[in-house]
């Protein structure tokens, strides 16, 4: 019996096209860091969504509208609560893109030219131009924040993650296991037509010559 296929294709199909890394060993304190980093990560999203909704409004001019604060916190949203049971690769993502979202879309390409022409949008809408800046700021320390925690996470859960996710890593660590569990390990057989104990071995049989 099968059962189940049907949920292990639709994690299959929203798993992230990634290799997918799981936080098995959940010991008291990574289970506690998960907890503390949910809560960072649902203040994140709602800062997220008032300064994409002060965007679209007022039209601000932040790079994405403000929207990659959001997606930062979907990402860790989703390792904490285990999306797709590849925990470990959404913290992975979102250590990357969080990093990159703090340094070049908030800093670089949002709050720097918001400061270069702030004569010019101040003025425009005064009390919406410094909410967002501040929602920034305090968004992006945040999620700095949230990035060093994940990074401990990920150090103490899955000590060789950076190989893991390159492809190079050990897969002696359950953590690695993949998502869709090898037929094996659900009692059936790997080759259905094995029945005698014998493998298929390729180019093992005799043969005939052409022309014979």
């Amino acid at each position: 019996e099968e059962s189940g296929w049907q949920r292990r294709l639709l994690m299959q199909l929203c798993a992230p096209p990634i290799p997918k890394l799981r936080l098995d060993a959940r010991t008291p304190w990574i289970l506690q860091q998960l907890s503390l980093l949910g809560k960072q990560a649902w203040l994140c999203f709602f800062l997220g969504f008032v300064r994409s909704y002060l965007n679209s409004i007022f039209l601000l001019g932040d790079f994405m509208g403000g929207g990659t604060d959001l997606f930062s916190a979907l990402l860790a949203i989703c390792s904490v609560y285990n999306v797709c049971a590849v925990n470990g690769s959404f913290l992975i993502m979102f250590l990357v893109w969080g990093c990159a979202n703090i340094v070049l879309f908030n800093l670089f390409l949002s709050f720097a030219p918001n400061m270069l022409y702030i004569s010019q949008r101040f003025e425009m809408t005064p009390f919406a131009f410094t909410v967002d800046n501040l929602l920034m700021i305090f968004n992006s320390i945040l999620q700095a924040q949230m990035c060093l925690r994940a990074r401990q996470i990920l150090d103490q859960g899955l000590p060789d993650w950076q190989n893991l996710m390159a492809g190079s890593g050990s897969n002696g660590n359950s953590a690695s296991a993949p998502l869709l569990q090898a037929e094996e390990a659900q009692g059936i057989p790997a080759a259905r037509g094995a029945a005698n104990g014998s493998s298929f071995q390729p180019f093992s049989g005799g043969g005939q010559r052409l022309g014979s």
